[in-house]
């Protein structure tokens, strides 16, 4: 069995079991502030005769359908760590006001999907905007053929 491996635990998973690792981080919440500014990444695979583009159109599709108030800001043909992705950009009605959410989903190895989530609310989108760009930056993929047989 394949081990999945963090900083803090780690455990041996089925080598056929899909990875979905949810990781999410947030800034420490300030007084006053509506929302703790977040970054989450979560992991997926594209379906059979799914694209890159096809699967941002689904996710695209879904949130118009499902999120309050949703607004498409942008949508662009970009790359993350060298891999091919499209970043979304939208803002949606929350409790507590508007939210700014920016999602890239770029395609990894073996026709794996990665969705980094950037979330702020409106208010603070013109400081975290570019720390978010960033941390973006900065996302670096496994190179093919290095640790194939492990989940992490």
């Amino acid at each position: 069995m394949p081990r999945y491996e963090q900083r803090d635990v780690s455990f041996d998973v089925p080598r056929h079991w899909d990875d979905k690792t949810l990781v999410a981080f947030a800034a420490p919440a300030q007084p006053g502030q509506a929302l703790a500014p977040n970054l989450v990444m979560t992991r997926d695979h594209l379906g059979e005769a799914d694209t890159l583009h096809s699967y941002a159109d689904r996710q695209l599709a879904e949130l118009a359908g499902r999120v309050e108030g949703f607004e498409l800001i942008a949508r662009e043909d970009t790359s993350i760590g060298g891999a091919p992705a499209i970043a979304l950009r939208f803002r949606a009605r929350a409790d507590k006001g508007t939210l700014e959410q920016r999602l890239v989903i770029a395609q990894g190895r073996r026709r794996g999907v990665y969705c980094f989530t950037a979330t702020m609310s409106k208010a603070d989108g013109e400081q975290f905007g570019p720390l978010f760009d960033r941390m973006l930056a900065s996302v670096r993929f496994a190179v093919a053929g290095a640790d194939e047989g492990g989940t992490r």
